[in-house]
């Protein structure tokens, strides 16, 4: 009988797997190492990798199913969440910041898949991640579209893309302000935009 995934050696193997795959992507790039490079980074034998990874494109997709899945777990919101908070008063939401911690606690894996290497599939379920949780976020506080600066698509679609290019760039910048106020920063901008008091306008007479 072959060891459960529960098992305390296949876990173990898993982990230092991808530990090595980690480095191995922020040292060289997904395409500059082979499966014997993998394995002797992880202190196992070649044979060790192949009875749990077919190769290490399989190893990868499997680590990111899953940090994609915890990225969901942190950020998802219920009508509960959402009781009583103020989208108004400066402060992001706890969810917003969650996305943050969770990415600070993951820094090195984010950095080797996002930054080091734009693996498109990280990079795309996160965008659909954050899709759904600025598509909630913005149809708990305002569901009347009329009351929008724009189509609902766009102003999702506008605020998804800009989240997910600062997260990167966060990461890259080696998160240059902590998880609340970055998440406090991006939820303003969502909501109110760039500036504060719009500059007036010159007389355009003279």
């Amino acid at each position: 009988m072959s060891p459960s995934k529960t098992d305390p050696r296949v876990l173990r193997t898993r982990r230092l797997l991808r530990e090595a795959l980690v480095q191995l992507m922020e040292e060289r790039g997904m395409d500059n190492f082979s499966v014997q490079e993998l394995a002797d980074q992880a202190t196992i034998k070649r044979a060790t990798f192949y009875l749990h990874y077919e190769d290490k494109q399989a190893l990868l997709d499997e680590y990111i199913g899953e940090l994609l899945q915890e990225l969901r777990d942190a950020v998802s919101t219920s009508e509960a969440d959402g009781e009583g908070f103020d989208y108004l008063r400066g402060e992001p939401h706890p969810s917003f910041v969650k996305l943050f911690h969770h990415i600070s606690d993951r820094y090195s894996v984010y950095y080797a898949m996002l930054v080091r290497n734009r693996v498109p599939q990280l990079a795309s379920g996160m965008l659909n991640v954050i899709h759904d949780f600025v598509s909630d976020g913005m149809a708990f506080a305002q569901p009347d579209d009329s009351l929008l600066t724009a189509r609902r698509e766009v102003a999702v679609k506008y605020a998804e893309a800009a989240i997910l290019e600062v997260v990167i760039w966060w990461i890259e910048k080696q998160m240059p302000y902590e998880e609340r106020d970055i998440a406090a920063q991006l939820m303003n901008l969502s909501i109110l935009g760039p500036y504060k008091v719009l500059p007036e306008q010159k007389d355009r007479t003279t």
